[in-house]
């Protein structure tokens, strides 16, 4: 399976962002099930980020294929409805800091925390996400195995 088609990849290269390898890649999206069926195990919703999917409710898991943790996953936790209820009333109140926006942000961290325990608990290496890449807040970042280390 090809996950970068080759004209992105060349692009990504010239533009000095270059995706990690075919393989490394691969063991990533290994990883991605793994973290997934550990989540179903505890009751939680988990999908895989693929193109074009749909955002539903629960836990979303993305590969990072690119820079310096390439291989590694960005675990983010998705309520579509309340985060749209959250910047609706942002937008309309003209207030970032809006009601309707504080919970679903305080819901966001705590779900950050539950999912980093309990990623823990099954034996994955899980930090808050800002620790790889300071945008990143609420997410957590799974990072590559050591055995997937070892491959790329």
């Amino acid at each position: 399976m090809t996950y970068i088609d080759p004209e992105s990849r060349a692009q990504a290269k010239a533009e000095g962002h270059p995706y990690a390898s075919e393989e490394r890649i691969a063991a990533a999206y290994s990883l991605a099930d793994r973290v997934c069926r550990e989540l179903h195990r505890a009751g939680l919703p988990a999908y895989v980020e693929r193109p074009g999917a749909s955002k539903q409710p629960g836990v979303w898991v993305e590969v990072n294929s690119q820079g310096e943790y390439a291989g590694g996953l960005y675990v983010r936790w998705s309520a579509p409805e309340l985060a749209e209820d959250g910047m609706r009333a942002v937008a309309e109140q003209q207030d970032p800091a809006a009601p309707e926006w504080r919970r679903y942000a305080e819901v966001v961290l705590l779900m950050q925390t539950a999912l980093i325990g309990i990623l823990r608990l099954a034996g994955f290496s899980v930090v808050r996400a800002e620790e790889v890449d300071d945008i990143a807040e609420g997410d957590v970042y799974v990072h590559a195995d050591a055995a997937d280390r070892e491959d790329a």
